[in-house]
C-alpha cells in the first residue's frame, strides 16, 4: 500500500509503502499518481482542491451492490470523501445496512464521482470545454455530457445548462503536472480541472486512455532522466496517434488564442438566441461587460432585457437591477429542483432563482428586499434549489438586515436536525436535499451576522457529522473571519 511519497528539491523521487515486511520506498524516475484521489501528490505537498468554504457541492456516490452473475452495478445515493477514513468506515457499515437482504456483496469500492483534485500547470474549466479550447499538449480526449448527478456552481451552469449534448474535451499533459513539483504525474479524478467539468472527464474508457498516456510518458522520463516538464509531448503524441487513441489532427493543435473584438460583439448580439456565445462571454467578461449594458439598454423585447440584465447581475453589475426587481416581485415560485442523484440531467436551478442569485450578485442593497420577500415565502415544502438561490442572493451581500429572516426560515418546521452524526443514523444519508438546505441557509446566515446564535449551532453540528463532505464544509465556514 502507497502511504506517502519521497521528495527531494521539490522533486518527487519515490513512493513510501507499507508491505507485510514493513515500511519502505519504491524509487522511480517518475511516478504515476492513479489513485484517483491525488493521494501521493497530496502527500509529496501538492497544492490540491477539495471541500471548503466555496461550497458544499459534490457528485453523488454509492457502494454498489454485488449480485451473482452481474457484470455492471452503478449507485448514487450518498457523498463520500475517499480521503477521510471516518467516512469511508460509514459508507461501509451504510452500505451493509442497505443491501443486507438483496445483496450477495458489496463492491470493494466506493463508486465516487468526485475527488481531491490537484492545482496543476493548466487547468480545465466547464467554459474551456462549451468553448471548444484546443491545447498543443494534448494526451486524450474525453467524450460524455454533463452527467453531473448532483448540483453545478460555476457561473455558466447558473445562467444556462447544455443538457445531454455530447462534448468531446481533450487535456493537456499539462493537467496532469502538479504546479511548482516535479517527478509525478496525476490521472483520472486527481487531475487540475474544475468540479463541474468532471462530468465530461470522468468516463472510463477515457480515463483508460489518459492513464496509458501517462504511463508512457512517465517512462519516457525515466528513460531519459529528464524533468517531466522537459518530455517531448509531440514525440508522446505521435504514439498515440499510431495507435489511434488521438486523431492525427492532434500534432497540428496549438492553445486557443483570445477571440477577437468582433467575436465577443457578436456574442452580445447571439446571448438572447438559446444562449449562444454565454460561454465566450464569461470568459471575455471585462471585454463584453461594457456591450453588455450597451445592449441591455437597447433591448427591444422584455425578454431579452430580462436576459441581459441577469448576465450583467451575475457578472457584479447592478445596471439591470430593475428589471430583475420587477421580473423576481411579479413572479410566483416556479419549479424547482431538488437532488435526487441517478438520472438527473439538466439545469440544477429555476429561472426565478437565477434572476434571485443574479440580483444578489449583482452587489446592489436595493436587491435585498425583494429577495426577502421570497425568503419569507420558504419552507420545507419548498425545492431546494430555491432556498439556494435566496442564501447566495444574500450571503453575495453579506446582508445584516437578512439574519433575522434567514434564522426564522431556519426555525421553520422540518428546516433543521438533518446532520448525522451517529453511525446508527446512517440510513438517512439518502436524504440530501434537506441537509444541503440547511447548511447552505446556514452558512449564508452565518455570513450575514447570525441571529441569536442559530447558524453556529448548526455548523457545529454539521461539523461532527460522519459525512465528510459536510463536516469539512461546516468547520471551513467556521474559521471565516466574521
Amino acid at each position: 500500500l502507497a502511504s506517502g511519497a519521497l521528495v527531494e528539491n521539490g522533486k518527487v523521487k519515490g513512493v513510501i509503502v507499507a508491505t507485510p515486511q514493513g515500511r519502505g520506498v519504491v524509487l522511480a524516475g517518475a511516478v504515476v499518481d492513479s489513485t484517483g484521489n491525488s493521494d501521493i501528490a497530496a502527500a509529496a505537498g501538492a497544492e490540491c482542491v477539495t471541500t471548503s468554504a466555496e461550497h458544499v457541492a459534490m457528485q453523488g456516490t454509492g457502494l454498489s451492490p454485488r449480485a451473482l452473475g452481474t457484470g455492471y452495478a452503478n449507485t448514487d445515493y450518498s457523498f463520500a470523501d475517499e480521503s477521510d477514513p471516518v467516512d469511508q468506515w460509514r459508507m461501509i457499515v451504510a452500505g451493509r445496512q442497505k443491501y443486507r437482504d438483496t445483496s450477495y456483496d458489496l463492491s470493494s469500492f466506493i463508486d465516487s464521482r468526485e475527488r481531491r483534485r490537484i492545482v496543476g500547470d493548466a487547468h480545465i474549466s466547464p467554459l474551456d470545454i462549451i468553448n471548444g479550447r484546443t491545447w498543443h499538449d494534448t494526451i486524450s480526449l474525453h467524450e460524455s455530457n454533463f452527467d453531473t448527478h448532483g448540483y453545478t456552481v460555476h457561473p455558466v451552469f447558473l445562467i444556462d445548462f447544455p443538457d445531454k449534448q455530447d462534448m468531446i474535451a481533450p487535456v493537456p499533459y499539462r493537467a496532469l503536472l502538479p504546479r511548482d513539483l516535479d517527478g509525478i504525474l496525476v490521472t483520472g479524478l486527481g487531475i487540475s480541472a474544475h468540479r463541474d467539468s468532471m462530468p465530461i472527464l470522468r468516463m472510463q474508457p477515457c480515463i483508460q486512455n489518459q492513464g496509458y498516456a501517462a504511463g508512457v510518458a512517465a517512462a519516457m522520463i525515466a528513460a531519459d532522466g529528464i524533468p517531466t516538464r522537459s518530455l517531448d509531448v509531440k514525440t508522446l503524441q505521435k504514439h498515440l496517434v499510431e495507435i489511434g487513441s488521438l486523431p492525427p489532427e492532434t500534432l497540428e493543435a496549438q492553445d486557443s488564442g483570445k477571440p477577437g473584438d468582433d467575436l465577443v460583439a457578436a456574442a452580445v448580439a447571439s446571448v438572447v438566441e438559446d444562449f449562444r456565445g454565454l460561454a465566450l462571454l464569461l470568459e471575455e467578461k471585462d471585454r463584453a461587460l461594457p456591450l453588455l449594458k450597451a445592449a441591455y439598454e437597447k433591448a427591444d423585447l422584455p425578454e431579452h432585457q430580462l436576459i441581459y440584465a441577469n448576465l450583467l447581475g451575475m457578472l457584479g453589475d447592478a445596471t439591470g437591477l430593475p428589471t430583475l426587481i420587477e421580473t423576481i416581485r411579479s413572479h410566483e415560485w416556479d419549479e424547482g429542483w431538488n437532488f435526487r442523484g441517478m438520472g438527473q440531467f439538466g439545469g440544477s436551478i429555476s429561472p426565478l432563482d437565477s434572476h434571485l442569485i443574479a440580483a444578489g450578485q449583482s452587489g446592489d442593497p436595493k436587491a435585498i428586499p425583494v429577495i426577502l420577500e421570497k425568503v419569507a415565502q420558504l419552507d420545507a415544502t419548498k425545492e431546494f434549489s430555491h432556498h439556494r438561490a435566496v442564501a447566495m442572493a444574500l450571503e453575495a451581500q453579506r446582508a445584516p438586515t437578512a439574519a433575522k429572516p434567514l434564522a426564522d426560515l431556519l426555525g421553520k418546521e422540518g428546516m433543521t436536525g438533518h446532520a448525522i452524526t451517529d453511525i446508527a443514523e446512517s440510513g438517512r444519508q439518502e436524504e440530501r436535499s434537506e441537509p444541503l438546505r440547511e447548511i447552505i441557509l446556514a452558512r449564508a446566515l452565518y455570513r450575514c451576522g447570525d441571529f441569536e446564535g442559530v447558524a453556529e449551532k448548526i455548523l457545529r453540528a454539521y461539523e461532527k457529522d460522519l459525512r465528510a463532505l459536510f463536516a469539512q464544509h461546516a468547520h471551513a465556514v467556521l474559521g471565516e473571519k466574521p
